[in-house]
C-alpha cells in the first residue's frame, strides 16, 4: 500500500493493530484463494485424459496458483516486518533495555514461582 505509514513512524499500538489485520488478511487469503486454487490444480493434474483437462487449463490453473503465491509472499513479508518490529521493541521493554542476546532472550524479568510463593 503506497499510503501506508513507515513502520518506524508507527506507535506500538498501531503496529499491533496492523499485524493483527495482516494476519487476518493472510488467513482469509489462504482459505478463500490460495488453497482452493491449489486444490483445483492438484485435482486437474491427476486427470490423464487430454480431452477432459487440456494443457491450457493446467497452465491457467498454475498461473493462478503462482499469482496467489506472490500475494501470499507479499503479505507474509509485510507481516514479518511488523512482527519483528514489535518483537524488537517488546524485547527492550521486557528485558529492561539489556542487549537481548541469544542467552538473555529466554530469561524472564521475574520468576512466577516467586510471585506465587508470596
Amino acid at each position: 500500500m503506497p499510503d501506508e505509514m513507515p513502520i518506524e513512524d508507527m506507535t506500538l499500538q498501531e503496529r499491533l493493530k496492523k499485524a493483527d489485520y495482516l494476519a487476518r488478511e493472510l488467513s482469509e487469503h489462504l482459505r478463500q484463494a490460495y488453497l482452493p486454487r491449489l486444490g483445483s490444480l492438484r485435482s486437474s493434474a491427476k486427470v490423464y485424459d487430454p480431452g477432459e483437462v487440456s494443457d491450457n487449463q493446467i497452465l491457467e490453473l498454475t498461473l493462478a496458483v503462482l499469482q496467489a503465491e506472490e500475494f501470499t509472499d507479499d503479505l507474509c513479508g509485510r507481516l514479518n516486518q511488523h512482527l519483528n518490529s514489535i518483537a524488537e521493541e517488546m524485547r527492550d521493554m521486557l528485558f529492561r533495555g539489556k542487549a537481548a542476546d541469544a542467552e538473555d532472550a529466554n530469561q524472564p524479568i521475574f520468576d512466577v514461582d516467586d510471585l506465587l510463593a508470596d
